[in-house]
């Protein structure tokens, strides 16, 4: 029987939208629309077209549920549209300054309002959106817990655990990885247990456990989750949250090594992203480009790059190129430019730059700016000890110490990053850990083990496909080789020995050949050749090397 008023219709709707029948829902709330036109049934048409990835239908209804509360002069249902209405703008279209400004007028239409859950669901949404992760963990602590005396005040189930959620994340992004574990723990195990009354948070609350296990780089246990929060995605028919699920999944497939289902991942990723929440498709491009550089496939991940702008993991990922192509100095910038966008409080969100940092700085001959990037890495690795970011502070390390003359310390910083990357499961990261500790090995003179150690990592990148880093290894392996015959080259040219001190002052192959009055490819020519003769690949390794054979 047809319902006979708006409300009756409204009713209608949201027991649809429990039931997950959109379309109906959709149908209802639009019938009451029609019928009475009140805010309450524009307020539920904005919750039956956000359930459908209906951007501008979600807004527009909204919209017109704020006008019409303000004009009944209901300020706090008025503010929830207003701060429903920051989420929506910056999701679906990205623009943080509109949706900050709904969000602060939520809050004065709040101001000596009676308590309501609308005072503890703003500063949730405070804690939740697109530039969230650039801010200081401390303060979205204080949000998480400035709602939960309200959901706790006022009963509101749905509330509380999503604050316990965002509290637990911000936790663990301040390196209190156990105390925000189990915060999240146990908003998983009360979304297990029944207890929220709107299913739709149930997607939060898992996205937020993703985000963590990614943030410890526990893999294994991130992958358990984005397959939890696909099931759920996908009974809900909610493509936003599918699209975090996989390209969470394609991060997790990229760090194992299954580069073929990586791919396909981070592709339905930018699908559903482009189909629900276009501002997310950037962080899922930046992470495609990242599996791309990996590959050795440049040109695509610079391709990648631009269409995902200024997002801070793409910059992170242009720094990772820039030192994969020998471009020391504007690696360093992109990294402290990474840097700059993640407050210090805000540690497990650094470690990626700082590691770049570290290794971009040595490159660039900037030891004091790569020691304070190992300095700050090791702390943090000292609090947060899992086995993937121990790795990288060995790895960085090793890096610092092989580029300031350390080639023992070198080495064994290198052996535990590759113990540790690969207990961590993470291929690509060990194998390029062991063509490091080749070099390291092959500066100290120790020839059949670097060739023992860069057979292994040939034959890991050649079964990833890692075409760039592999070719790096072939040219490595060919002059241990050669070192071996016992036809070693002659000493450095005085040319040779010439240039090799100016790469020793972190001068760039540009700024030595105009010291020099060269051309940039008589250069890069030169440096070749010394790289032969010393047998190694990098330009750390062979500073480190004269220096310990007294050539410069």
């Amino acid at each position: 029987m047809a319902a006979s008023t708006g409300a009756d219709a409204l009713a209608e709707a949201y027991a649809a939208l429990k039931r997950g029948r959109l379309a109906e829902a959709r149908r209802l709330a639009e019938a009451a629309v029609a019928r009475d036109g009140s805010a309450q049934a524009h307020e539920g048409l904005s919750w039956a077209a956000l359930a459908q990835d209906d951007g501008p239908a979600t807004i527009a209804a909204r919209t017109a549920a704020y006008r019409l509360y303000c004009e009944a002069d209901t300020p706090v249902a008025a503010a929830r549209m207003a701060m429903w209405l920051a989420k929506d703008h910056d999701d679906f279209r990205g623009e943080v300054a509109i949706a900050n400004g709904w969000l602060a007028r939520a809050r004065r239409l709040l101001e000596g309002q009676p308590m309501a859950p609308e005072h503890g669901w703003l500063p949730v949404l405070e804690c939740w959106g697109t530039d969230a992760d650039e801010r200081d963990p401390a303060l979205i602590t204080a949000r998480a817990r400035e709602a939960m005396e309200v959901a706790r005040h006022c009963g509101d189930r749905d509330l509380e655990l999503l604050a316990i959620g965002f509290e637990g994340l911000a936790l663990v992004d301040a390196g209190q990885v156990d105390d925000g574990m189990q915060r999240l723990d146990e908003a998983a195990a009360a979304v297990h247990g029944g207890e929220l009354d709107e299913e739709l948070w149930s997607l939060v609350v898992f996205c937020l456990l993703i985000f963590a296990c990614a943030r410890v780089q526990d893999f294994a246990r991130a992958a358990e989750w984005c397959e939890t929060m696909r099931a759920a995605a996908d009974r809900m028919r909610h493509l936003g949250s599918q699209g975090i699920c996989r390209a969470h999944y394609g991060v997790v497939l990229t760090q194992s090594g299954d580069w073929g289902a990586a791919e396909a991942a981070l592709a339905e990723a930018v699908r559903c992203f482009e189909a629900s929440w276009p501002p997310y498709r950037a962080e899922a491009l930046a992470d495609l480009a990242e599996l791309r550089r990996r590959q050795g496939r440049m040109q695509e991940a610079g391709d990648l790059l631009e269409q995902a702008a200024a997002h801070p993991r793409a910059t992170l990922v242009r720094a990772r190129c820039a030192l994969d192509l020998g471009r020391g100095a504007e690696a360093m910038d992109l990294a402290e430019r990474y840097l700059r966008r993640f407050p210090e409080g805000s540690a497990l969100h650094r470690v990626g730059g700082l590691e770049t940092m570290v290794r971009a700085a040595v490159a660039a001959g900037q030891a004091r700016r790569a020691e304070a990037a190992r300095n700050e890495l090791d702390a943090v690795a000292a609090r947060v000890a899992t086995p993937a970011i121990r790795a990288a502070a060995c790895a960085a390390r090793a890096a610092l110490a092989a580029g300031t003359g350390r080639p023992d310390e070198a080495r064994i910083c290198f052996e535990d990053a590759v113990d540790l990357y690969a207990g961590a499961g993470m291929r690509f990261e060990a194998a390029a850990a062991r063509c490091d500790l080749a070099e390291a090995l092959a500066v100290l003179g120790r020839r059949a083990a670097a060739g023992a150690e860069i057979a292994a990592a040939q034959a890991e990148l050649t079964a990833l496909g890692a075409t760039h880093l592999s070719r790096r290894a072939a040219t490595l392996s060919a002059r241990i080789a050669r070192a071996g015959t016992g036809n070693e080259p002659p000493a450095l040219t005085a040319r040779q020995a010439e240039i090799l001190r100016h790469v020793a002052a972190g001068r760039t192959n540009k700024e030595i050949a105009a010291e020099l009055a060269l051309s940039v490819k008589t250069v890069d020519r030169h440096l070749d050749n010394i790289f032969d003769r010393l047998g190694v690949s990098s330009r750390a390794a062979a500073v480190a090397r004269a220096g310990a054979q007294d050539l410069i």
